[in-house]
């Protein structure tokens, strides 16, 4: 443990950085908002975050219902697998967890891919 005179002058030290961080808080200007310069000929060449013009479009719905549709299937072979046993009975429960687990994950796959597609729409 260091000494008292030190441990006293490390105590001063922050006490008074902090008075000067408290003052330097109450006496700062408010900031209003931020303003892109004046001249700023670099925001030209700088390309948008989103790509989407009215030239190219996306297939969401097409993969959805694409997704969908092998989900429904899985879902319906899976189903038909598992209840044909005679010791298991398949109740609305069953038919709603293996659609939970099976089709929506499979229509929601789907539907990315289908974001992901982009094709141009004509000339």
């Amino acid at each position: 443990m260091p000494p008292a005179g030190i441990r006293a002058a490390a105590v001063a030290g922050m006490l008074a950085g902090a008075a000067a961080t408290l003052e330097a808080q109450a006496v700062s200007a408010r900031f209003e908002s931020w303003r892109p310069p004046v001249e700023a000929p670099w925001l030209a060449t700088v390309p948008p975050l989103a790509t989407h013009s009215a030239r190219t479009h996306g297939h969401t719905m097409t993969g959805l219902l694409i997704g969908g549709l092998v989900g429904a299937v899985a879902t319906g072979v899976f189903l038909g697998a598992f209840c044909s046993d005679p010791d298991t009975h398949c109740g609305v429960d069953e038919v709603a967890r293996a659609t939970a687990f099976i089709a929506l994950p499979a229509a929601a796959v789907g539907a990315l891919v289908g974001t992901l597609v982009r094709t141009r729409a004509g000339p």
